[in-house]
């Protein structure tokens, strides 16, 4: 509650992306600080869960992968947490 009694509501993070698909010759990353917006301005924290076949990793808020699969990308504001399922293929 604030000062005056009012509950601040949390606003959740929320993917804001224009795909869930994704091509890529040699290699891929995807900012995901740029993938997610906050609109309540939190900091965001990720983490990733790769399908069999996919390696991902995180780097400083940057999603690197090697193969073809699904990743489940999940992206908290110390309140709230979301996932977003994401497609990745080889040209």
């Amino acid at each position: 509650m604030t000062p005056t009694g009012a509950f601040i509501a949390n606003l959740p993070p929320r993917w804001d992306y224009p795909a869930d698909e994704f091509s890529y010759d040699e290699s891929f990353s995807l900012d995901l600080n740029s993938a997610f917006f906050d609109s309540d301005a939190d900091p965001l924290s990720f983490s990733v869960s790769p399908s069999e076949g996919l390696t991902a990793g995180l780097y400083d808020g940057v999603l690197v992968i090697l193969g073809e699969g699904q990743v489940v990308v999940t992206a908290s504001d110390g309140h709230s947490v979301v996932s977003k399922t994401i497609r990745i293929v080889k040209k």
